[in-house]
Protein backbone atom coordinates (compact mmCIF):
# COMPACT_ATOMS: atom_id res chain seq x y z
CA UNK A 1 0.00 0.00 0.00
CA UNK A 2 1.67 3.30 -1.10
CA UNK A 3 0.52 6.13 1.66
CA UNK A 4 0.30 9.94 0.34
CA UNK A 5 3.41 12.38 1.47
CA UNK A 6 3.05 15.90 1.17
CA UNK A 7 4.32 19.21 1.71
CA UNK A 8 2.92 22.73 1.99
CA UNK A 9 5.59 25.57 0.11
CA UNK A 10 5.44 28.37 2.36
CA UNK A 11 7.33 30.50 4.83
CA UNK A 12 7.95 30.73 8.18
CA UNK A 13 5.54 33.96 8.19
CA UNK A 14 3.18 32.13 6.38
CA UNK A 15 0.97 32.05 10.36
CA UNK A 16 -2.95 32.24 9.33
CA UNK A 17 -4.12 35.07 11.79
CA UNK A 18 -1.64 37.08 12.99
CA UNK A 19 -2.12 39.58 10.65
CA UNK A 20 -2.36 42.34 13.59
CA UNK A 21 1.05 40.93 14.47
CA UNK A 22 2.64 40.67 10.88
CA UNK A 23 0.72 41.86 8.18
CA UNK A 24 1.25 40.76 4.33
CA UNK A 25 2.49 43.99 3.94
CA UNK A 26 5.44 43.07 6.11
CA UNK A 27 6.30 40.09 4.62
CA UNK A 28 8.87 41.03 1.79
CA UNK A 29 10.79 42.49 4.58
CA UNK A 30 11.18 39.28 6.52
CA UNK A 31 14.45 37.22 6.10
CA UNK A 32 13.31 34.05 4.35
CA UNK A 33 14.44 30.97 5.17
CA UNK A 34 12.68 28.04 2.95
CA UNK A 35 15.39 27.30 0.57
CA UNK A 36 17.44 25.59 3.15
CA UNK A 37 14.85 24.22 4.64
CA UNK A 38 13.44 22.88 0.69
CA UNK A 39 17.02 21.78 0.05
CA UNK A 40 17.08 19.63 3.46
CA UNK A 41 13.66 17.68 2.57
CA UNK A 42 14.70 17.11 -1.15
CA UNK A 43 17.97 15.48 0.27
CA UNK A 44 15.28 13.56 2.71
CA UNK A 45 12.96 12.45 -0.18
CA UNK A 46 15.83 11.64 -2.28
CA UNK A 47 17.12 9.77 0.44
CA UNK A 48 14.65 7.10 0.55
CA UNK A 49 13.88 7.33 -2.65
CA UNK A 50 10.85 8.72 -2.69
CA UNK A 51 8.26 11.16 -4.69
CA UNK A 52 6.16 13.70 -2.49
CA UNK A 53 3.23 16.30 -3.56
CA UNK A 54 4.43 19.81 -3.21
CA UNK A 55 1.43 22.24 -2.42
CA UNK A 56 3.66 25.53 -3.64
CA UNK A 57 2.37 28.97 -2.45
CA UNK A 58 2.22 31.45 -5.19
CA UNK A 59 3.83 34.00 -3.41
CA UNK A 60 7.08 31.85 -2.78
CA UNK A 61 6.94 31.06 -6.85
CA UNK A 62 6.68 34.49 -7.89
CA UNK A 63 9.97 35.44 -5.54
CA UNK A 64 11.83 32.10 -5.33
CA UNK A 65 11.55 30.43 -8.12
CA UNK A 66 14.37 28.37 -8.24
CA UNK A 67 12.27 26.80 -5.52
CA UNK A 68 9.88 25.45 -8.40
CA UNK A 69 12.70 24.41 -10.36
CA UNK A 70 14.32 21.91 -7.81
CA UNK A 71 11.46 20.02 -6.70
CA UNK A 72 10.65 19.77 -10.39
CA UNK A 73 14.39 18.66 -11.38
CA UNK A 74 13.75 16.09 -8.32
CA UNK A 75 10.75 14.80 -10.27
CA UNK A 76 7.81 15.16 -7.45
CA UNK A 77 4.57 16.51 -8.31
CA UNK A 78 3.90 20.60 -8.16
CA UNK A 79 0.16 21.32 -6.52
CA UNK A 80 -1.38 24.76 -5.65
CA UNK A 81 -1.74 25.85 -2.31
CA UNK A 82 -2.74 29.69 -3.82
CA UNK A 83 -1.21 32.63 -3.90
CA UNK A 84 -1.57 35.05 -0.83
CA UNK A 85 -1.96 32.48 2.20
CA UNK A 86 -5.55 33.42 3.00
CA UNK A 87 -8.09 31.30 4.91
CA UNK A 88 -10.81 30.33 2.14
CA UNK A 89 -13.96 31.41 4.15
CA UNK A 90 -12.26 34.79 4.72
CA UNK A 91 -12.75 35.23 1.09
CA UNK A 92 -15.52 36.08 -1.05
CA UNK A 93 -16.07 33.58 -4.38
CA UNK A 94 -14.47 36.32 -6.69
CA UNK A 95 -11.43 36.55 -4.37
CA UNK A 96 -10.92 33.33 -3.55
CA UNK A 97 -10.92 32.60 -7.58
CA UNK A 98 -8.77 35.62 -8.49
CA UNK A 99 -6.26 33.96 -5.78
CA UNK A 100 -6.36 30.64 -6.98
CA UNK A 101 -6.24 31.34 -11.46
CA UNK A 102 -3.05 33.74 -10.08
CA UNK A 103 -1.22 31.02 -8.45
CA UNK A 104 -2.19 28.43 -11.12
CA UNK A 105 -1.84 30.57 -14.20
CA UNK A 106 2.24 31.85 -12.28
CA UNK A 107 3.24 28.18 -11.89
CA UNK A 108 1.94 26.15 -14.86
CA UNK A 109 3.94 28.82 -16.39
CA UNK A 110 7.23 27.75 -14.96
CA UNK A 111 6.85 24.30 -15.24
CA UNK A 112 4.46 23.83 -18.36
CA UNK A 113 2.29 21.35 -16.85
CA UNK A 114 -0.99 21.30 -15.76
CA UNK A 115 -1.83 21.59 -11.96
CA UNK A 116 -4.37 19.26 -11.05
CA UNK A 117 -4.10 19.57 -7.42
CA UNK A 118 -5.25 21.99 -4.82
CA UNK A 119 -5.03 22.79 -0.75
CA UNK A 120 -6.23 25.75 0.97
CA UNK A 121 -4.63 27.44 3.95
CA UNK A 122 -4.79 25.63 7.44
CA UNK A 123 -7.30 23.72 5.52
CA UNK A 124 -10.01 26.03 5.52
CA UNK A 125 -12.54 24.27 3.28
CA UNK A 126 -15.23 23.98 5.32
CA UNK A 127 -19.24 24.11 5.73
CA UNK A 128 -21.19 25.73 8.51
CA UNK A 129 -20.62 29.29 9.71
CA UNK A 130 -17.49 29.43 8.52
CA UNK A 131 -18.99 27.85 4.62
CA UNK A 132 -16.44 27.46 2.34
CA UNK A 133 -17.54 24.55 0.82
CA UNK A 134 -18.07 26.15 -2.40
CA UNK A 135 -14.36 26.41 -3.15
CA UNK A 136 -14.97 22.65 -4.72
CA UNK A 137 -17.34 23.85 -7.56
CA UNK A 138 -14.74 26.36 -8.71
CA UNK A 139 -12.20 23.94 -8.49
CA UNK A 140 -14.09 21.40 -10.54
CA UNK A 141 -15.44 24.60 -12.70
CA UNK A 142 -10.87 24.88 -13.59
CA UNK A 143 -10.18 21.31 -13.91
CA UNK A 144 -8.45 20.39 -10.69
CA UNK A 145 -9.04 16.50 -10.50
CA UNK A 146 -8.70 16.47 -6.44
CA UNK A 147 -8.89 18.85 -3.54
CA UNK A 148 -6.72 18.33 0.10
CA UNK A 149 -8.32 20.92 2.21
CA UNK A 150 -10.73 19.86 4.38
CA UNK A 151 -9.52 17.99 7.83
CA UNK A 152 -12.09 15.89 9.51
CA UNK A 153 -11.55 17.93 12.69
CA UNK A 154 -13.91 19.40 15.23
CA UNK A 155 -12.09 22.94 15.29
CA UNK A 156 -10.80 23.27 11.42
CA UNK A 157 -12.64 22.11 8.38
CA UNK A 158 -15.50 19.63 9.20
CA UNK A 159 -15.76 17.10 12.03
CA UNK A 160 -18.17 14.48 10.12
CA UNK A 161 -16.05 14.50 7.09
CA UNK A 162 -14.87 11.15 6.10
CA UNK A 163 -11.34 10.23 7.05
CA UNK A 164 -10.33 8.11 4.05
CA UNK A 165 -10.10 9.62 0.31
CA UNK A 166 -13.55 10.39 -1.35
CA UNK A 167 -15.07 11.68 -3.99
CA UNK A 168 -17.36 14.89 -4.07
CA UNK A 169 -20.15 15.77 -6.53
CA UNK A 170 -19.81 19.41 -7.88
CA UNK A 171 -22.36 21.49 -10.44
CA UNK A 172 -19.31 21.04 -12.74
CA UNK A 173 -18.29 17.34 -12.18
CA UNK A 174 -16.80 14.93 -9.58
CA UNK A 175 -13.75 15.98 -7.77
CA UNK A 176 -11.51 13.90 -4.84
CA UNK A 177 -10.93 14.36 -1.62
CA UNK A 178 -7.92 13.64 0.01
CA UNK A 179 -7.69 14.40 3.96
CA UNK A 180 -5.10 13.97 6.58
CA UNK A 181 -4.39 11.04 8.74
CA UNK A 182 -6.64 11.83 11.68
CA UNK A 183 -6.64 9.27 14.64
CA UNK A 184 -10.09 8.13 16.26
CA UNK A 185 -10.38 8.98 20.14
CA UNK A 186 -13.03 9.67 22.76
CA UNK A 187 -12.58 13.63 22.32
CA UNK A 188 -12.97 13.09 18.23
CA UNK A 189 -10.72 12.89 15.48
CA UNK A 190 -7.24 13.81 16.72
CA UNK A 191 -4.39 15.48 13.84
CA UNK A 192 -1.86 13.05 13.55
CA UNK A 193 -0.98 13.49 10.01
CA UNK A 194 1.43 16.49 10.08
CA UNK A 195 2.40 19.79 12.02
CA UNK A 196 1.93 19.57 15.68
CA UNK A 197 -0.20 16.22 16.04
CA UNK A 198 2.74 14.60 13.94
CA UNK A 199 5.33 15.88 16.29
CA UNK A 200 3.42 15.42 19.69
CA UNK A 201 1.32 12.23 19.64
CA UNK A 202 3.43 8.33 20.56
CA UNK A 203 4.93 7.16 17.46
CA UNK A 204 3.34 4.02 18.18
CA UNK A 205 0.02 5.60 18.30
CA UNK A 206 0.55 6.90 14.66
CA UNK A 207 1.91 3.57 13.07
CA UNK A 208 -0.87 1.62 14.12
CA UNK A 209 -3.37 4.45 12.85
CA UNK A 210 -1.65 3.81 9.38
CA UNK A 211 -1.43 0.03 9.46
CA UNK A 212 -4.99 -0.06 10.13
CA UNK A 213 -5.83 2.02 7.21
CA UNK A 214 -3.63 0.04 4.89
CA UNK A 215 -4.83 -3.53 6.12
CA UNK A 216 -8.17 -1.73 5.08
CA UNK A 217 -7.04 -0.77 1.63
CA UNK A 218 -6.30 3.42 2.40
CA UNK A 219 -3.82 5.17 1.81
CA UNK A 220 -2.77 7.53 4.49
CA UNK A 221 -1.71 11.02 3.87
CA UNK A 222 0.76 12.98 5.52
CA UNK A 223 2.16 16.32 5.57
CA UNK A 224 4.80 18.75 6.61
CA UNK A 225 6.15 22.61 6.66
CA UNK A 226 9.41 23.90 5.44
CA UNK A 227 9.78 25.73 8.80
CA UNK A 228 9.75 22.43 10.64
CA UNK A 229 12.97 21.18 9.57
CA UNK A 230 14.63 24.78 10.54
CA UNK A 231 16.25 25.15 13.93
CA UNK A 232 15.13 29.10 13.86
CA UNK A 233 13.07 30.69 16.57
CA UNK A 234 11.19 33.98 14.86
CA UNK A 235 10.86 36.94 17.54
CA UNK A 236 7.49 37.39 16.87
CA UNK A 237 5.19 37.75 19.77
CA UNK A 238 2.51 34.98 19.42
CA UNK A 239 -0.14 33.94 21.63
CA UNK A 240 0.68 30.51 23.58
CA UNK A 241 -1.31 28.69 20.89
CA UNK A 242 0.06 29.88 18.27
CA UNK A 243 3.36 29.34 19.46
CA UNK A 244 2.76 25.81 20.60
CA UNK A 245 0.77 24.75 16.85
CA UNK A 246 4.01 26.27 14.96
CA UNK A 247 7.22 25.53 17.41
CA UNK A 248 6.13 22.52 19.74
CA UNK A 249 8.50 19.63 19.89
CA UNK A 250 9.36 21.05 16.26
CA UNK A 251 12.88 19.27 16.46
CA UNK A 252 11.15 15.89 16.05
CA UNK A 253 9.65 16.52 13.07
CA UNK A 254 12.39 15.23 10.51
CA UNK A 255 12.75 12.24 13.17
CA UNK A 256 9.05 11.00 12.86
CA UNK A 257 9.71 11.70 9.18
CA UNK A 258 12.89 9.16 8.56
CA UNK A 259 10.75 6.40 11.08
CA UNK A 260 7.60 6.84 8.97
CA UNK A 261 9.57 6.76 5.54
CA UNK A 262 11.74 3.52 7.00
CA UNK A 263 8.17 1.54 8.03
CA UNK A 264 6.03 2.48 5.04
CA UNK A 265 6.01 3.45 1.65
CA UNK A 266 5.24 6.36 0.09
CA UNK A 267 4.20 8.70 -3.09
CA UNK A 268 2.92 11.51 -4.80
CA UNK A 269 -0.86 12.37 -4.58
CA UNK A 270 -1.06 12.28 -8.60
CA UNK A 271 -0.07 8.70 -8.77
CA UNK A 272 -2.55 7.51 -5.93
CA UNK A 273 -5.16 8.96 -7.89
CA UNK A 274 -4.03 7.85 -11.17
CA UNK A 275 -2.28 5.28 -10.75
Amino acid sequence: MKNILTVDVEDWYHICDIEHILPPSRWDQCESRILANIERILTLFSRFKVQATFFVLGYIAERIPEIVKMIGREGHEIASHGYGHIQVYKQKKEEFLQDLLRSKILIEGMTGEKMIGYRAPEWSICDGKKDSYWALDLLAQHRFLYDSSIAPLRFIGISNAPTIPYRVSTSHGEISEFPPLVMRSPLGNLPIGGGWGLRIFPYRSIWKTIDQLNRLGHPALIFCHPSEFDTFSPPLALPWIKRFVCYGKIRTTEERLIRLLGDFEFTMMRRVLLG
